[in-house]
């Protein structure tokens, strides 16, 4: 099923070394020392590092947008509902004042009205 070849065992079950291991080979280069400045500033120079932080600049930019959002979204509804709770109690208090100062008016014209509509 696997396309990697079968690992042949000895009579022990022990895995035989087909291909050994060139003891003359020379060793990796070790990993750079990220603490010099210079070395850092040599990585940041290379192209697929530099993708890398736009990639990540870039992620953490959208991030940044949407936690924003979110946060403003969150305040100016609270805010906006509060708004609303506030300016519903004054609202009311107006229109129930309006109405009690208009309402002898608009009755006597109501009556007015009902007066002439019954007159032939």
């Amino acid at each position: 099923m696997s396309d990697s070849p079968t690992l042949r065992l000895d009579e022990d079950g022990i895995p035989i070394l087909e291909q050994p291991v060139d003891v003359d080979a020379p060793e990796p280069a070790p990993d750079p020392d990220l603490r010099d400045p210079v070395e850092v500033e040599r990585l940041l120079e290379q192209a697929q590092v530099r993708d890398l932080l736009d990639e990540l600049a870039e992620d953490l930019k959208k991030r940044v947008v949407w936690k924003l959002e979110a946060a403003l979204k969150e305040e100016l509804s609270r805010l906006v509902d509060t708004t609303i709770q506030q300016g519903s109690e004054s609202l009311g208090e107006e229109i129930h004042t309006r109405l009690q100062l208009a309402l002898p008016e608009l009755v006597a014209r109501l009556a007015q009205k009902l007066g002439a509509a019954e007159s032939p």
